[in-house]
């Protein structure tokens, strides 16, 4: 199953993951508000929700008078799963050129830079 997210989606998602409870639709929609400056109503932040819910992305149970939304994909399998299809649609499957290609168009720091060196370096430690 390929997993893929439209941007507004993808802010809900964010907004779940970053949770360490369930939400409801308000509490979503407030986040969003606080976290990404976007003015969506509570019904369009409920339909997002239901899209997600039919690509198996949350779950929902009723808590006294409103739904609780529950995440049902782990955010780094996901975000693992993005990685993976944009190597292979992308870069012919080469990690090589995946990661050149983020060398090439990024305004990397020198501390960035020396992560970088030390994670490869590590690598055939």
């Amino acid at each position: 199953m390929k997993l893929s997210l439209a941007p507004a989606e993808g802010r809900v998602m964010k907004c779940i993951w970053e949770s360490d409870e369930d939400l409801t639709v308000l509490e979503i929609t407030e986040r969003i508000r606080e976290r990404y400056d976007k003015e969506y109503a509570n019904n369009t932040v409920a339909t997002f929700l239901k899209i997600l819910e039919n690509k198996g992305f949350v779950s929902r149970y009723k808590k006294h008078h409103s739904y609780q939304y529950h995440a049902e994909v782990v955010q780094e399998d996901f975000t693992d799963a993005q990685v993976k299809t944009l190597r292979d649609e992308w870069y012919g499957g080469s990690a090589y050129d995946l990661v050149a290609a983020l060398f090439k168009v990024s305004d990397m720091t020198k501390e960035e830079s020396g992560k970088w060196k030390a994670l490869l370096d590590g690598c055939w430690e």
